[in-house]
């Protein structure tokens, strides 16, 4: 029987994952570029929103989505897409990062 067991992180929590699970650290760099908190052009900040999914089945794999979240308004910045490659989430973020302009929360 297959379980699914999200798990959301800090940015510091996740720097900590990836290391103990043994990624490249080209691609922990990409991560650490992530800012904290982005504000849209209308003034609303989004801050950094990091789940896995782990899935317990005869393969065991995780799944990754990477995006940011605002309390206030209660909705993501960007669509809601998950990977089954880190690294896929990461390059996916700071794609619509790069696309969106939004400036880092200063």
């Amino acid at each position: 029987m297959m379980a699914i067991h999200p798990k959301t992180y800090t940015k510091v929590e996740f720097i900590k994952f990836l290391k103990k699970n043994n990624v490249n650290d080209n691609i922990i760099n990409k991560f650490a570029e992530l800012p904290e908190t982005v504000k849209r052009p209308d003034g609303n900040v989004f801050s950094l929103y990091i789940s896995s999914y782990w899935h317990s089945e005869e393969k065991t794999f995780y799944e990754f989505e990477i995006n940011y979240y605002s309390f206030e308004l209660i909705e993501y910045l960007f669509g809601s897409k998950v990977f089954k490659d880190v690294e896929h989430s990461i390059n996916y973020m700071l794609c619509e990062l790069k696309n969106a302009n939004c400036p880092h929360k200063k």
